[in-house]
C-alpha cells in the first residue's frame, strides 16, 4: 500500500513532474496554480498537500485536503474537502487513486476525529474521474455548482 508524505512549497518541481493526459489536465488544473494558491493562502494550517508515495519512495500522485477557513463555498462546516487529486499518467490503472482516497480518509480519522465525511467537486464532463470516485465509495449528493470550466457534481464519502 502506498503512503502519504507531506508536501512542502519547495516540492513544486517534483510534483510538477506528475504528468497527466491533456484531457485530464484541463480538469485537474496546473500544479503551478495549486502551489501559487498554497503559497498565498491566509490560512496555511487549513490546507494539507500530500504526495502519494509508492514503494522505492516513488511519488505517483498528489492531492490537497482543505478544512475550516479554506473550505469551498459549497462545503458545509465540519467536513474536509479533497482537491487537485492527480495520479501520474504512467501510474494510472494500478489502484493508486483508490489508495489515495483510503489514505485521505485514514488521515482524517487519525487527525480530525470530529470529521465524518470527505467531499469533493468534480467536473460533470470528467466521466473518467466520476466513475473512479464512485468506485471508491463516493456518492453523489445531488448538489451542483459552477466550476472554472463548467458544472461540477459534489460527491461525498463517509470517513
Amino acid at each position: 500500500m502506498p503512503s502519504l508524505r507531506r508536501v512542502l512549497l519547495s516540492d513544486r518541481a517534483a510534483i510538477k513532474s506528475l504528468s497527466l493526459d491533456p484531457d485530464q489536465e484541463q480538469f485537474a488544473g496546473t500544479i503551478d496554480t495549486v502551489f501559487d494558491d498554497l503559497q498565498k493562502s491566509a490560512f496555511p494550517g487549513d490546507e494539507h498537500p500530500f504526495a502519494i508515495v509508492a514503494k522505492d519512495n516513488l511519488t505517483v500522485g498528489f492531492f490537497v485536503l482543505r478544512e475550516r477557513a479554506r473550505l469551498p463555498e459549497w462545503a458545509p462546516a465540519g467536513v474536509i474537502t479533497l482537491h487537485s487529486l492527480r495520479i501520474s499518467r504512467m501510474h494510472q490503472g494500478f489502484g493508486y487513486g483508490r489508495s489515495s482516497v483510503e489514505l485521505a480518509t485514514a488521515w482524517i480519522r487519525e487527525n480530525r476525529h470530529q470529521i465524518d465525511r470527505l467531499m469533493l467537486a468534480v467536473n460533470a464532463r470528467n466521466r473518467q474521474a466520476i466513475a473512479a470516485y464512485l468506485r471508491c465509495g463516493f456518492v453523489d449528493t445531488g448538489i451542483r455548482v459552477d466550476g472554472p470550466i463548467g458544472e461540477q457534481l459534489v460527491l461525498e464519502i463517509a470517513v
